[in-house]
């Protein structure tokens, strides 16, 4: 559960670090390769025409268009395409970013009688045999359509990497299945609201947005007969479904300093996310497979049946800054998030009448992270109105990670002896994080008024290497995503 716990907090981190995700794209699905370089600080209107605040200071004519192509950390192509355009007063943008169908488990089989019928088989029956199934989440899908009206914007986005598997009489691995059901991945719907104009001279542009995260971890199976352990029914082999709600909200900045070219803004974003289990177990009785349900998972192999709960808030303060002169312009944000989760893990066994009982540790953890996020930008317009120089780095330092443990011990539903268990760091492990730092570098180019090009360069270190390479493979003139925008 400590690594559960830990993945889902260093997401959170991560999202609030990337400032007001339900503004931009949920999930970091997409950022201009602009954006991307400069880590946020100066977003393009490939950005801006799908964001529900911003997508007003997007003008065209007609219509907006963009196409984007790159390949993700697997060397996997993804493709990105965006288009906007107004009917009367109402704005309409459309998105999609994803690899399609590509990498989608197959699962061919092919159709044969058996001379010998493997386990549960019948001679003079023609089965499909699968060599193998899979349901690992592959391809990636992402979505969103945006609706501006009245200085307002709504925006729905869809994301999925869901796969799954259903058949009847099957066989595979010289079994026969009467029904075979296998599912992996999530399927993420969200709704933004933002305003589309500052509420005030000083800023302040108020959003709210609602993400429904399903992730899917299930396979239960049927054999036509008793399986290898001689028992019938349905048999759930995992079961590790679970939906997590976020609701996120924030101020949109306010700017209190805006003199001699710089500018000084204050901002804050606030994250709930919950964890809901609804899980199932099986059990023989008497021979026969049956099922309950289980507010928690099933994991085989590991720790059998585990009951869970979680509540995380994440609230994110942040200071930002704005400075220009002439060709050079230069930006910074800090974030500083400030995560406090809630969780409860109940190790649970069976007792005689295949019912759930406590047996093992019952811990109720309380978890705090700190972990200030630095991000730098710098503009240089090499010439002028047409071809700008982007950079920008991102510094991370190790996180403050206090974590308290009310731990109960439970001997087949009987309490036992209690502790308080402190589990702190302050950088350098797995809990805190180690110090990490990147940097990016890139271009963009008004090719015209209407067309433009933005790139990212080889030139950028990952989290965790410290060499930047220039002349190898993905140096200065490789180039990790190309877009190009039109307007008309």
């Amino acid at each position: 559960m400590k690594n559960r716990s830990l993945a889902t907090a260093i997401l959170l981190a991560i999202i609030a670090a990337g400032g007001a995700w339900a503004q931009n794209l949920p999930g970091n699905i997409w950022s201009s390769p602009q954006s991307t370089t400069t880590e946020g600080r100066y977003r393009s209107n490939a950005d801006n025409f799908i964001r529900p605040d911003q997508y007003s200071g997007v003008r065209f004519d007609k219509w907006f268009g963009l196409a984007s192509f790159l390949f993700d950390d697997n060397y996997s192509p993804i493709a990105t395409a965006g288009f906007a355009t107004k009917v009367n007063d109402i704005y309409i943008g459309a998105f999609y970013t994803g690899n399609f169908w590509a990498g989608a488990p197959a699962n061919n089989y092919t159709a044969q009688q058996f001379t010998t019928p493997p386990a549960g088989g019948a001679a003079d029956k023609t089965y499909n045999v699968y060599n193998t199934i899979s349901t690992v989440p592959n391809p990636v899908n992402n979505a969103a359509v945006l609706i501006g009206v009245a200085d307002m914007g709504f925006r729905l986005t869809w994301r999925t990497n869901y796969q799954s598997f259903n058949k009847s009489d099957i066989v595979t691995g010289n079994q026969v299945y009467k029904n075979y059901q296998s599912e992996e991945g999530y399927i993420t719907p969200q709704i933004a609201w933002a305003m589309a104009k500052d509420l005030t001279g000083n800023g302040i542009r108020p959003y709210a947005a609602l993400d429904l995260a399903f992730a899917h971890n299930y396979r239960k199976v049927e054999t036509n007969g008793p399986d290898s352990a001689s028992v019938t029914g349905s048999n759930v082999i995992r079961s590790q479904n679970h939906f997590d709600p976020s609701l996120s909200a924030g101020l949109g900045g306010y700017t209190f300093y805006n003199k001699n070219g710089f500018r000084g803004s204050f901002d804050a974003d606030y994250v709930l996310t919950l964890n809901i289990y609804d899980n199932e177990y099986s059990y023989n009785d008497g021979g026969t497979y049956k099922t309950k349900k289980i507010k928690g998972t099933n994991s085989p192999g590991l720790i059998p049946l585990v009951e869970q709960s979680y509540v995380s808030n994440l609230l994110t303060p942040s200071l930002s800054g704005s400075w220009s002169e002439d060709r050079l312009a230069l930006r910074f944000k800090l974030n500083l998030p400030l995560t406090l989760t809630s969780e409860e893990s109940s190790t649970m066994d069976l007792d005689s009448s295949n019912n759930l009982i406590k047996n093992g540790f019952n811990d109720a953890s309380t978890i705090f992270i700190f972990r200030p996020d630095l991000r730098l930008a710098l503009q240089y317009k090499i010439i002028p109105s047409k071809l700008t120089l982007n950079a920008g780095a991102r510094i991370q330092t190790t996180a403050i990670y206090l974590k308290t443990i009310d731990r109960a011990y439970y001997n087949s539903g009987s309490k036992g002896a209690t502790s308080t268990v402190h589990d702190n760091s302050f950088g350098g492990n797995q809990q805190s994080g180690s110090f990490a730092s990147r940097f990016h570098l890139g271009l963009t180019y008004n090719m015209t008024d209407n067309a433009w090009v933005e790139a990212t360069t080889g030139v950028t270190n990952a989290y965790g290497n410290d060499a930047i390479e220039i002349f190898a493979a993905g140096g200065l003139f490789s180039f990790g995503s190309i877009l190009v925008g039109l307007k008309f």
